[in-house]
């Protein structure tokens, strides 16, 4: 019998409207604290999310990261971890008020999507049949604009899903389910705040920004591991594989196996990798268009059937 997973819902806000691709007009970005700010039916958007996650019968417990008073008082029924900081640090705040430092794996979902409960239910059970995985994360396959909807702006990615077959667009996914006593936290905080911070840029941008932005922070970490009498194979790990899967993907040539690798060399502890080959990352391919239809605009919001977004003082 599966067990329920614990869940954490990153329910910050921005500061500002999200930075939208050159070439996309006619788009009103959205800011503030979504989650609350997004109505629906009267409803936060943030409680038709919790519904969908609790019918699905796979989470518990069930935390909110985000700001206290925003949430307080709003009445959202479900407990609030006080965070307002940049995205690294709310993954921080999310990651340390769970007990799952011991070996437990832990749920980390966007308040900006609204899955499906058979899609959550679907996901999990791929994710309990190949378990145990380092880390588990779904990518959206995304041929066609009409499943994107309002979100067909939104860059896309190709990738190939077997050797031999031929590449397909594809989304992220906003669910991760990881064991964080494995991973490299620090350096996941530190580069996940910058993939946030340059969402929706080429990947070429990015792939420079994040590796130039990134990279003291590496060599600091290996100069202690230096210090600590461990091998400074962080930075080694981080350019090799990162840097190599970023121009594959870029090219449209990069493999799920190897964007998997890629990952697991990049944010999974050597240690663990020596004493669990038989372990790894899994990127599992689905079609549930949900999971990448986050909510950047207000075009998005209204497609979903807001029909008030308080925050930006905008009205649908």
């Amino acid at each position: 019998m599966q067990r329920k997973i614990p869940l954490v819902i990153l329910g910050g806000s921005d500061k500002r409207p999200s930075v939208l691709p050159q070439g996309v007009e006619g788009r009103h970005p959205l800011s503030g604290c979504k989650a609350v700010d997004v109505r629906i039916d009267g409803r936060c958007l943030v409680e038709v999310l919790l519904d969908r996650l609790r019918e699905s019968g796979k989470f518990d417990p069930i935390t909110i990261a985000g700001p206290a008073q925003a949430y307080r008082e709003a009445g959202v029924s479900a407990p609030v971890i006080d965070t307002d900081g940049g995205f690294g640090e709310n993954i921080r705040a999310s990651v340390e008020s769970v007990d799952a430092q011991q070996g437990q794996e832990v749920a980390i979902i966007t308040c900006d999507i609204l899955p499906e409960v058979e899609a959550l239910r679907e996901l999990i059970d791929d994710y309990w049949s190949h378990a145990p995985s380092d880390l588990w994360f779904p990518i959206v396959l995304a041929e066609s604009e009409e499943g994107l909807g309002a979100s067909a702006w939104k860059p896309r990615y190709r990738v190939v899903p077997e050797p031999g077959s031929e590449a397909v667009s594809i989304l992220p996914g906003h669910l991760v389910i990881c064991n964080p006593a494995i991973l490299r936290l620090q350096f996941i905080y530190r580069f996940f705040q910058l993939a946030y911070s340059t969402r929706n840029r080429p990947i070429r941008y990015r792939k420079w920004f994040i590796a130039r932005e990134a990279l003291g922070g590496l060599l600091r970490q290996d100069l202690l591991h230096i210090l600590g009498l461990r091998m400074p194979t962080l930075t080694w790990d981080v350019f090799l594989h990162g840097i190599t899967a970023a121009n594959h993907l870029r090219q449209g040539i990069a493999s799920i196996a190897e964007l998997q690798t890629a990952v697991r060399y990049m944010f999974v502890k050597r240690k663990h990798r020596r004493q669990h080959p038989e372990s790894g990352v899994r990127l599992v391919l689905t079609r549930w268009m949900s999971l990448a239809r986050d909510i950047d605009t207000l075009e998005e919001a209204e497609a979903i059937g807001a029909v008030s977004v308080s925050g930006g003082g905008i009205s649908a």
